[in-house]
This record gives C-alpha cells, sequence and structure tokens, in this order.
C-alpha cells in the first residue's frame, strides 16, 4: 500500500513538472512585470509571455519578482 501511494505521488510529481515546462520556458518567463515599490530608474526587460517576446519597462530598485533582465538579449536568451 505505501509502495503503490509513493508511485503515485512520484507519477503525479513528474506529471506536474513536465506540465510547468511544457513550453520549454522557465517559469519566471511567465511572470507579470513588477516594477516594484521604489523609485530608482533601472532599464529593464521582462518576458511578455502573451506576445512571446521581450518588452521594456523602468524597475524602481526593490521586490520585483525574477522575470526581470537587464538586456533585451539575456530575456530573450532566457525565454525565448
Amino acid at each position: 500500500m505505501l509502495r503503490t501511494s509513493a508511485l503515485a505521488a512520484l507519477l503525479l510529481l513528474a506529471i506536474s513538472l513536465q506540465d510547468a515546462n511544457a513550453q520549454g520556458k522557465p517559469r519566471l518567463c511567465y511572470l507579470p512585470p513588477r516594477t516594484g515599490l521604489c523609485l530608482a530608474y533601472f532599464p529593464s526587460f521582462y518576458y511578455d509571455s502573451s506576445s512571446g517576446t521581450c518588452r521594456s519597462f523602468v524597475y524602481g530598485g526593490c521586490q520585483g519578482n525574477e522575470n526581470r533582465f537587464v538586456s533585451y538579449e539575456e530575456c530573450l536568451r532566457t525565454c525565448d
């Protein structure tokens, strides 16, 4: 019984990991852009998963999320 439960859990984990990366992109590429609450001015890029391209935005310098790149090329390399 325990062996069957462990096997089922591993199978579900494998399926969920495969689904999360079905398009071959890291999860961070699907996060919305977050400018953060601070008022600095850092020109940055984020991956727009709805259009499938990298777009520019201004990062405020704190908080935000991982969908933030210092260059267009880095954004494309990571998410395209």
